[in-house]
């Protein structure tokens, strides 16, 4: 699911900045009257909201982990507003923390009511030194939203040579949803990739069936949890598409359960690569190819009742539009982007009608792209070998929830409760 987020677009100013970002409070944690939060950049301005009206002005803040005092109980919020020049560029420096020998897939949590707001996933295939110096293992590999590493493996799982771990998404339970194209298979991983749970088996798939991309709906808990998978397989004329399985409150898919077809398989002609889907229930889907006159690069689906072959709106099939590859959706703009894996451009079209918003060069071959919540865009290459972060610019405000909870003494007060007894919990 795509969490939302508050970013307020005040305009564009005429002068430049000296860094060009959206930051964001991330990260969040509290034990009593401590605060402690992530800044994916450097910030103009950092201030407390708390309950009540009451403001802490931390004033500008660099990017990285910080350290607050806030001995006001109650829920409140991380203000963060900057002002920067208009205009696609990257925030991330280019260095050991993101440096990878073949990263195939990234995501980023956007739930911003969890301690994991800010995550970024990254899946690195094969084990290997990098160009830059870097030995990578094969594995997932988390990291905050500055890019300073937390922790990486691979959460016990055998993960196909070459093309597994691949491509992942975040549940609305911060549960890591993570592909194998090598074995064919989806992996429900840990936020702190300390486990797995193996998804499907043999008995899910069709002869043909490829598995290269998951989208994640529901949760376990709450008994609706629903997985989308990507059969990207050129020759399997009869499973192409999106194949849908409702595992409701299963931990896996029933053995002989193979999914229901939801889009495709008659519209594709090619290689439908990656799937996304808004908050209204309509989707976004790719079609692989060099030849833009052959494919469509992206094109939006209508939801209704499976299977769905035929599209709202595509994009053109001309020059550059080509290569699709990855793609994903900002909603607080109206964004939905592809990666091309043959120049490395980023193209972004309007949700509503397929109109071209603006493109920028991220390197060479694109293999997955991710929004964050401040419509910053996460994009790893497997040529250049980086995991690399654009911003937008602009005037911005984001938001981000924190409580802290009161000790006794202050509750007492607070309430003016005198029979209260123990401490309040979340």
């Amino acid at each position: 699911m795509r969490m939302s987020a508050v970013l307020g677009l005040l305009g564009v100013l005429a002068a430049p900045a000296a860094v060009l970002a959206v930051p964001y409070a991330s990260g969040v944690n509290t034990s009593g009257t401590d605060l402690s939060f992530v800044l994916n950049q450097d910030a103009d301005n950092v201030t407390l909201m708390l309950q009540g009206g009451g403001t802490i002005d931390l004033g500008p803040l660099a990017k990285g982990t910080h350290n607050v005092t806030v001995p006001t109980p109650g829920n409140h919020q991380i203000k963060v507003t900057n002002s920067a020049a208009s205009g696609w560029t990257q925030i991330s420096t280019d260095g050991m923390n993101t440096s990878f020998y073949t990263p195939m897939g990234v995501s980023v949590n956007r739930n911003r009511t969890s301690p994991n707001y800010g995550s970024v996933y990254v899946s690195n295939a094969t084990s290997g030194t990098t160009a830059f110096g870097r030995n990578t293992p094969e594995g997932i590999y988390r990291l905050l939203a500055d890019t300073t590493p937390v922790n990486n493996g691979t959460a016990g799982v055998t993960w196909g040579a070459g093309s597994g771990p691949w491509k992942s998404a975040i549940g609305e339970d911060d549960r890591v949803y993570v592909t194998d194209l090598s074995n064919d298979l989806v992996f429900d991983l840990a936020p702190d990739l300390s486990s797995a749970v193996q998804l499907i088996d043999a008995s899910n798939r069709t002869a043909n069936q490829y598995v290269g991309a998951v989208v994640v709906e529901g949760t376990q808990a709450a008994g609706n949890r629903k997985i989308y998978l990507v059969n990207s397989n050129y020759s399997d004329t009869a499973r192409k598409g999106l194949i849908q399985y409702n595992l409701g409150s299963d931990p896996t898919v029933a053995a002989g359960d193979t999914g229901t077809q939801y889009i495709g398989p008659s519209y594709y002609t090619f290689y439908p690569y990656d799937f996304v889907r808004d908050s209204a229930g309509d989707w976004y889907g790719t079609q692989f190819r060099f030849d833009p006159a052959q494919a469509e690069a992206v094109a939006k689906f209508a939801d209704g009742a499976p299977p769905i072959n035929s599209a709202v709106w595509k994009t053109p099939q001309t020059s550059p539009y080509n290569g699709a590859y990855c793609l994903d959706l900002y909603e607080e703009k109206g964004w939905v982007a592809y990666g091309n894996y043959y120049d490395g451009w980023v193209h972004i079209f309007n949700m509503a009608d397929g109109s071209y918003v603006g493109g920028f060069d991220a390197g060479s071959r694109m293999r997955d792209i991710a929004f964050d919540a401040a419509g910053n865009i996460y994009t790893v290459d497997n040529v250049t070998e980086w995991l690399r972060v654009w911003s937008p610019g602009g005037d911005t405000v984001m938001e981000t929830p924190f409580t802290i909870i009161p000790e006794p003494a202050s509750a007492l007060l607070m309430l003016g409760a005198a029979g209260l007894i123990g401490r309040r919990r979340k």
